[in-house]
């Protein structure tokens, strides 16, 4: 009897190390990578994906099987031992015997979830079966308590990182399944979290502005002609930005005639953000605050250019022309096999594009900015200088801004050429 129990005790041991290790490899599965890993053909993982797509079935499964093989443990070596110490305080000795039992438990699941995390995806593979088996064995009982839990607990949800759902987006793409256009649009999404305000602002230089003591009816042209739905006000100078004019509380104070007189009784709260605000926090912000523009502000408060909700959504989906944005065509007019004319708000990730060419982006984003921080001054019509293969002219300027840059490859380039600065 006594061997027989002893037996019994070590195959429900291993029965709950096998349960644990197949516990801690379909619920720690990564899911993302399960399915790379079936679609390369190194693993046969039709059976695991499904079945670690009820998950929470399977762990309440689980949670089940292990409390009846670890009480059932318990059990026999407390009918095991007892009779041995019956007159010598059988109560103490029970303790120690779980106390003990807990321990070797707690040490073996330590020691198998260990191995089994290294490599979570294989070993769901191996245990699928074992798996499916309590899973199926247990159901009945383990249904019954999910009806009467929370609805929103039982939802069969899967863990996917990002680096996951980028690997199952370029694998999709690769077999056809996704367009590139919709996996770079996805891309894009995620990229959100990294970008920064100051990286897609509309420069100060770019901003149209109001005085708040200019007239109405001049307001109203300037609004209309422009295009624009809101636009910033200053107060005395223009760093002293007070708030947002919408056009559309513009044209219906003017038609309604409400005795307004001055462009402050039709103002809104504006926001100022820093130049280091990630774009998923301002869209939080913007959806909180209900508003569509943000004033970006630099480190020492001054003003550095104004954000809009049209600006993220096109760092999502490509740019939204309207009658009244510079198209596209006009930032980039071929003249040459390997010559344009740019303008010089063009970004520099278009001009290596579309010539070839390797110009830094880390201290510039568009072509004026670069000519800017290279020649370090304001730059004189027709002045010549080459960087990276390019010959860049320009051409024409409009007060301190660039406003058209001819740009030829140079077959032989040499080194770098800037003018030298004025005295």
């Amino acid at each position: 009897m006594t061997g027989f129990e002893i037996t019994l005790i070590l195959l429900l041991l291993v029965t709950d190390m096998a349960v644990t290790a197949a516990r801690s490899g379909l619920l720690n599965v990564r899911y993302g990578k399960l399915v790379s890993m079936g679609e390369q053909g190194i693993l046969s993982v039709e059976a695991t994906v499904n079945l670690v797509q009820r998950r929470i079935r399977l762990r309440s499964s689980f949670k089940l099987a292990q409390s009846v093989l670890r009480f059932t443990m318990g059990g026999l070596l407390l009918a095991l031992v007892l009779p041995w110490e019956v007159n010598q305080q059988p109560a103490l000795m029970a303790l120690a015997v779980l106390v003990g039992v807990a321990l070797v438990v707690w040490l073996i699941e330590f020691a198998v979830e260990r191995t089994i995390l290294r490599d979570p995806e294989r070993w769901a593979v191996r245990f699928t079966p074992l798996g499916s088996l309590l899973m199926t064995l247990l159901s009945p009982l383990v249904a019954l308590p999910m009806r009467f839990s929370d609805p929103a607990s039982n939802r069969n949800l899967v863990t996917i990182t990002e680096e996951e759902l980028r690997n199952l987006l370029d694998a999709g793409e690769e077999a056809g399944v996704i367009e590139a256009e919709e996996s770079e649009m996805i891309q894009s999404v995620f990229e959100l979290g990294e970008t920064l305000a100051r990286e897609i602002m509309v420069p100060r230089v770019d901003m149209l502005t109001l005085d708040v003591s200019t007239p109405l009816e001049e307001a109203a042209d300037e609004l209309l002609a422009s295009g624009y739905s809101r636009v910033p006000v200053y107060d005395d100078h223009s760093e002293n930005i007070i708030g947002i004019l919408y056009t559309k509380d513009m044209l219906k104070a003017w038609r309604s005639g409400d005795g307004i007189h001055s462009l402050r009784e039709l103002l809104r709260p504006v926001n100022f953000i820093p130049e280091t605000k990630k774009l998923t926090e301002l869209v939080n912000e913007m959806q909180a605050h209900r508003n569509h523009m943000a004033i970006v502000v630099d480190e020492y408060g001054g003003i550095s250019g104004l954000v809009t909700l049209e600006d993220i959504v096109e760092e999502i989906f490509g740019e939204i022309q309207d009658e009244y944005d510079i198209d596209e065509d006009q930032l980039a007019e071929r003249i040459g096999p390997d010559e344009f004319v740019f303008h010089g708000r063009i970004n520099l990730d278009e001009v290596n594009d579309l010539m070839g060419t390797h110009l830094p982006v880390d201290d510039a984003e568009t072509l004026g900015g670069l000519i800017y921080q290279l020649v370090g001054r304001v730059p004189r019509k027709g002045e010549r200088l080459r960087v990276d293969g390019l010959a860049l002219t320009v051409e024409q300027l409009s007060d301190r801004r660039i406003r058209k840059v001819r740009a030829k490859r140079v077959a032989d380039a040499g080194p770098n050429e800037v003018p030298e600065s004025e005295d």
